[in-house]
């Protein structure tokens, strides 16, 4: 059928009735800046997005305004909500929402102090904090791992954390390829196949090759 392409912008607090249904709409952010949730205020169901997710911890889009304080204080708003249900957007349903709300902030709050903790030891790029953080995770989680990550250390940074002696600009400079460099690296002696590291290696140092000449060529221009 044809849909309508008008709509109506919500920010948090409206009502939506559809028959003798309420859903309240919840300001969420965290996940990206715009994030949202559904109350269902009939069962006090709480539709929670990407905030949750049916299995393991949520990964926050640094891309779209993912921010760790905001989570942080969606998570406790969710827990103030007290609701019967979660439902998130990828997994089942979780019926046990304090639980599950209570078990990502101490998730959350146990990998930030093991960050500060790798970066008072010297960490100082995203690869080295991600594989000192992560070590006992599979590497092929550390790419959306370091997305959070990379959120984590601004979270630190804001609260005035951060060893004096730690480079934010140098760990910036660390989020490209550098990181997939190193990840591609780690990955393959994970998996003991040189035929992998030479082809990560060469992969990667084409895109530091790359990367390189086009910083020369917008560095060169007027």
């Amino acid at each position: 059928g044809n849909w309508s392409t008008g709509y109506t912008a919500v920010t948090g607090g409206e009502s939506i009735c559809i028959g003798d249904q309420e859903l309240q709409v919840v300001f969420a952010p965290g996940h990206t800046d715009g994030h949202m949730g559904l109350l269902h205020v009939n069962t006090n169901a709480l539709i929670v997005g990407d905030h949750c997710v049916g299995h393991g911890s949520a990964i926050l889009d640094n891309r779209a305004g993912g921010n760790m304080k905001d989570y942080f204080q969606t998570t406790y708003k969710f827990l103030e909500m007290s609701p019967h249900v979660l439902i998130p957007m990828h997994g089942r349903i979780n019926l046990w929402p304090k639980h599950m709300l209570c078990g990502y902030l101490k998730n959350r709050k146990a990998r930030e102090a093991s960050i500060l903790q790798s970066i008072e030891n010297g960490a100082q790029t995203l690869f080295d904090i991600v594989s000192k953080t992560y070590c006992d995770v599979d590497r092929k989680l550390w790419i959306p791992a370091s997305f959070n990550v990379r959120l984590h250390v601004d979270h630190l940074n804001s609260q005035h954390k951060l060893p004096k002696d730690f480079s934010t600009e140098k760990f910036e400079s660390s989020c490209g390829t550098h990181f997939i460099f190193w990840w591609g690296v780690a990955y393959a002696q994970a998996r003991s196949s040189p035929a992998l590291i030479i082809a990560a290696s060469a992969l990667a140092a084409g895109g530091l090759a790359i990367a390189y000449a086009l910083r020369r060529k917008n560095g060169n221009q007027p």
